[in-house]
């Protein structure tokens, strides 16, 4: 136990969280000695548990959950480049010198999902509803692999906040905001989008039926993805799948995403991604 890795969680609430799982399952898959833990823990407290860990040596690093993401950027003494565009995190490196280096893999493990659909970001258009953490950082990750236009839909203002940052940020007309209540604008992006995805949540266990969209919006040729993975298909995936397009669901976004932070705290080439699977896959059947 000694020389055991320590990978904490903070965030609250974490009781449902399929990480400490995911994640210790993987370590044993590649004989990594580490073990992965939540620590409850919201903005109040977070600096204090940052300080203890940069002086524990047994420590590998640490993910960050909500609703930590942005207030923990302060204590980091390195951002990854992206990260620091974002202004977020949920990933953070702790160095043999006990300093800190923060990255943000959320956006990875969606933009993987995408890519190994054969998903070409700089030839595509992507419709996207919800301005969120999730919104953000998936946004913000397809701005910085090329995408070529992005359309950002939210209830609030949220949205064109979210687009103005994404086109500063990246010094191009890359994000236009669209509210969710201007229908007939909606409609006309969605016609004109490769890939719709859900980011918003709706449809998700609790929420079955709800859809950011209209079944009669959805044509063949869209690609569609969302978020979520509890249920593996929400309205939205079913509505799409029975229009005859390629579907995606959260499964691949919540596990390459966690397999960014292995390859990142375990110094691995490549994180056992079937284990992970397989680990969630478990999960979600009550296995």
């Amino acid at each position: 136990m000694a020389d055991t890795k320590l990978i904490a969680l903070l965030g609250t609430p974490l009781g449902q969280s399929f990480s400490p799982r995911m994640q210790n399952e993987a370590y044993k898959a590649i004989n990594f000695d580490g073990h992965y833990f939540p620590l409850e823990t919201g903005n109040e407290l977070i600096g204090n548990n940052i300080a203890n860990i940069k002086k524990d040596p047994s420590y590998a690093g640490f993910a960050v959950t909500k609703p930590n993401k942005e207030f923990a950027v302060q204590f980091m003494d390195e951002m990854d480049p992206l990260a620091e565009k974002m202004g977020t995190i949920n990933t953070v490196v702790r160095n043999a010198d006990g300093t800190c280096k923060g990255y943000n893999t959320d956006g990875y493990g969606a933009t993987k999902s995408l890519l190994l659909e054969g998903v070409k970001f700089e030839e595509t258009t992507f419709f996207v509803w919800g301005a969120g953490g999730t919104g953000k950082s998936v946004c913000f990750t397809m701005a910085d692999l090329g995408a070529k236009k992005m359309y950002i839909s939210s209830r609030s203002e949220k949205c064109e906040v979210l687009a103005k940052d994404l086109n500063e940020k990246f010094g191009r007309e890359v994000a236009f905001a669209i509210r969710t209540s201007d229908e007939e604008a909606v409609k006309a992006a969605v016609a004109e989008s490769d890939v719709l995805m859900n980011l918003s949540g709706l449809g998700m266990r609790g929420h079955e039926g709800e859809t950011p969209i209209a079944a009669e919006c959805i044509k063949p040729n869209h690609i569609c993805f969302d978020a979520t993975y509890n249920p593996l298909k929400t309205q939205f995936l079913l509505d799409a799948e029975a229009k005859g397009c390629k579907i995606i669901n959260g499964l691949g976004m919540v596990i390459y995403q966690g397999a960014r932070q292995i390859e990142l705290w375990c110094g691995v080439d490549e994180a056992p991604v079937d284990q992970m699977f397989k680990t969630i896959d478990d999960i979600v059947n009550g296995r």
